[in-house]
C-alpha cells in the first residue's frame, strides 16, 4: 500500500488557485488546507483575499485566520499543524488539498527541516535595536557560511542565525545541514502559471475588488486597534500602502499604483519559484484546465 497522497496546489497571486482548489475538492472529495503565509493571519480577510463563505460552496477550509497579526508565524510551525491536520483530514476518509502561494511554507512541509531547538525569548531580546550591519557583522564571524547567503538588510533571517548560535552554540547553517524528517506522504504538486499579462490583468481588477469590499475600512479598523506595521502579520503586500494614505503620506492614486505594483513583482518572484524549485507534475495556464485535468 502506497503513501497517502496529498495535493499540493501553487500559483501566483491572484492567479484563480484558491477557486480551483474548492471545484477540485467538490470533485475528489476533499478539503483545503491554506498553504499561504498572509492568509494565516487574522482581522484582514480582504487584504489577504481569504475565500469567503460562498466562494468555498460548504467545502471545510483549515488554517485560515487563526493567528494574531501582532504574533510570528514561522514556516516550521505551520508545517507542523499542516502536517496534524493533513492527518486529521484523512482519518475522515478525506483528500488534503493544500492550496498557497508561500514557497517557503510549501517547502518546508515537503522537504522537512533540520529539528533546530527552540530559542528562549530573552535571548532574542539580546539582539534587539542592534544595527542590521553589526549584526551581519557578528554573524560573519560565527557563520560565515550563512552570513555569505544572505543580504546585509535581511535583519530576520540574520538575527535568527545569531540567536541559534547564541543559544546552541552551534552555527544554524550546520543545523540546516542535518538530516530532516519528511512527511510520510505522497505529495501530488500541481501548479497554475497564466501568462503574464493576463495575470496582472487579474491583479488589478483584484485590487478593485478589495477596494469595493472595503479594504480600506478594514486596515482603518487594525489600525485604530493599535496595530503597526512593526508587526508580523501586517508586512504583506498593500497594508503599508493604505497606511501611508491614511496617515496623509501618499494620495490613494499613489498607494493603489505602488500597491499594484508591489503584487506584480511579488506575483513574479513567486513564478520564479515555481519554475525552479516547485518540480509540479503539470503546470496549467487556467485554473479550468487544471480542474478539469484532476476532476
Amino acid at each position: 500500500m502506497g503513501l497517502p497522497e496529498v495535493l499540493v496546489i501553487f500559483g501566483p497571486t491572484a492567479s484563480g488557485k484558491s477557486g480551483a482548489a474548492v471545484a477540485i475538492a467538490e470533485a475528489v472529495g476533499g478539503e483545503v488546507i491554506n498553504g499561504d503565509s498572509r492568509q494565516v493571519y487574522s482581522h484582514m480577510p480582504i487584504i489577504t483575499a481569504v475565500p469567503e463563505e460562498a466562494e468555498r460552496r460548504g467545502i471545510p477550509h483549515h488554517l485560515f485566520e487563526f493567528v494574531d497579526p501582532a504574533e510570528r508565524m514561522s514556516a516550521a510551525r505551520w508545517a507542523e499543524l499542516a502536517e496534524a491536520t493533513i492527518e486529521d483530514v484523512l482519518a475522515r476518509g478525506m483528500k488534503p488539498i493544500i492550496v498557497g502561494g508561500t514557497g517557503l511554507y510549501l517547502r518546508t512541509l515537503m522537504e522537512g527541516l533540520s529539528e533546530v531547538p527552540a530559542v528562549p525569548l530573552e535571548i532574542e531580546a539580546q539582539f534587539e535595536g542592534m544595527a542590521a550591519e553589526d549584526m551581519h557583522r557578528k554573524l560573519g564571524e560565527i557563520d560565515p557560511q550563512l552570513a555569505a547567503k544572505l543580504h546585509p538588510a535581511d535583519t530576520q533571517r540574520i538575527k535568527r542565525g545569531l540567536v541559534v548560535h547564541t543559544h546552541t552554540g552551534t552555527p544554524l547553517s550546520d543545523w540546516q545541514a542535518m538530516p530532516s524528517r519528511v512527511p510520510p506522504y505522497a505529495f501530488r504538486k500541481l501548479a497554475i502559471s497564466p501568462e503574464r499579462e493576463l495575470l496582472y490583468s487579474r491583479i488589478e481588477a483584484r485590487w478593485d475588488q478589495m477596494v469595493e469590499r472595503g479594504v480600506v475600512d478594514e486596515i482603518q479598523a487594525l489600525k485604530g486597534k493599535g496595530y503597526t506595521l512593526e508587526m508580523p502579520g501586517l508586512q504583506g503586500l498593500g497594508i503599508p500602502e493604505i497606511y501611508d494614505y491614511l496617515d496623509g503620506a501618499l494620495s490613494w492614486e499613489e498607494a493603489s499604483r505602488v500597491a499594484v505594483q508591489g503584487t506584480r513583482h511579488y506575483a513574479k518572484r513567486q513564478v520564479t519559484w515555481l519554475r525552479n524549485s516547485f518540480a509540479a507534475e503539470r503546470e496549467f495556464a487556467t485554473p479550468a484546465e487544471m480542474i478539469a485535468f484532476v476532476a
